[in-house]
């Protein structure tokens, strides 16, 4: 199904605010939009592929929202100081996110592995012996606790225990700027990964979330067409796996990078939103500098650690799912 142009029903909560700004007379400024990264962990499972989603209640303490969501987090400046790395290095990260900022690639990365980190205490690193992590030690939960409020982070938590960050285990599946209209902007990157051989999902949140593995269909079912049960990116996600048959599938695919920027419409007094694609904001350069922008001639074949300037930092704020439309 073609995304360019397709329209979804919006929440109830954006359809208020949209009818107040309306009566009003006056729209908001845009707010820029915070960049995020988000995780959509993807087994292989008898009856097909299936997705691990939580189920959060709204921030605000709305009992009846309860919306489907994958974990996600706002980019950190601890992402990306003195981070140890192996395998892909930050020009690799540019070119899957077919942007030309490296650092701002490889943040997004290293934040979606911390994420992952936290909410389901699965690892993509590897250790001191270049292996995969099989089987993380027992005292890391309450490591996870302190990544969740700040208290710690993300490379230190790798650097301590000896560990290399490994972004080539996360794919980039779907970037997703949410509406102008919206009270809080995120610009997300979701990228998909599979549990490591050895490894078990062990779901921590620091709210009132519950998290479990779905087949996208089931999912689907549940929802039933609802906007205020999943948010629009999360839609188009659960459907984008909706007729993938394992997990080699989904990492063989060919993903379009580039951002959808849904608008709003008001359709015979209706308020829906219009998927569209849009122009990378990152993306600088002309296709002739874009080799030299992105690395493609990077000699950097040991990335070890990396360090980034304050220009590269995120926010600091605790994680939690973002508000798309």
């Amino acid at each position: 199904m073609p995304l360019s142009g397709r329209t979804l029903a919006v929440s109830s909560e954006l359809r208020w605010l949209l009818d107040h700004w309306q009566s009003d007379g006056r729209w908001p400024v845009p707010e820029a939009p915070r960049p995020t990264s988000a995780i959509v962990l993807i087994r292989d499972a008898s009856e097909g592929l299936e997705l691990f989603i939580t189920r959060q209640l709204d921030a605000r303490g709305v009992e009846d929202r309860n919306r489907w969501a994958f974990p996600s987090s706002s980019l950190r400046p601890g992402d990306v100081r003195k981070l140890p790395l192996a395998g892909w290095n930050s020009a690799r990260c540019a070119r899957a996110l077919s942007i030309e900022n490296k650092s701002r690639a490889l943040h997004h990365f290293s934040a979606a592995a911390r994420i992952t980190f936290a909410a389901t205490g699965i690892l993509l690193a590897e250790d001191i012996d270049r292996e995969i992590v099989a089987a993380p030690q027992a005292d890391w939960r309450s490591t996870r606790s302190r990544l969740f409020s700040n208290e710690v982070s993300w490379s230190q938590v790798l650097r301590d225990r000896d560990l290399r960050l490994r972004p080539d285990l996360c794919k980039p599946w779907l970037r997703w700027i949410n509406t102008p209209t919206q009270l809080h902007r995120f610009d997300t990157t979701f990228f998909i990964a599979t549990v490591p051989f050895g490894q078990e999902v062990d779901f921590l949140s620091p709210n009132e979330t519950s998290g479990g593995w779905k087949r996208p269909g089931q999912i689907l079912a549940e929802v039933g067409g609802d906007p205020d049960s999943i948010s629009a990116a999360t839609h188009l996600i659960v459907e984008s796996f909706a007729e993938v048959a394992s997990v080699g599938a989904a990492m063989a695919q060919i993903r379009n990078a580039h951002p959808l920027r849904p608008e709003i419409i008001n359709d015979d007094g209706e308020w829906k939103v219009v998927i569209q694609t849009g122009k990378d904001p990152h993306s600088k350069g002309s296709l002739r500098d874009r080799a030299i922008a992105v690395g493609e001639i990077d000699n950097d074949h040991n990335p070890g650690f990396l360090t980034f300037s304050s220009d590269d930092d995120g926010d600091d704020s605790t994680d939690d799912e973002d508000e798309d439309s």
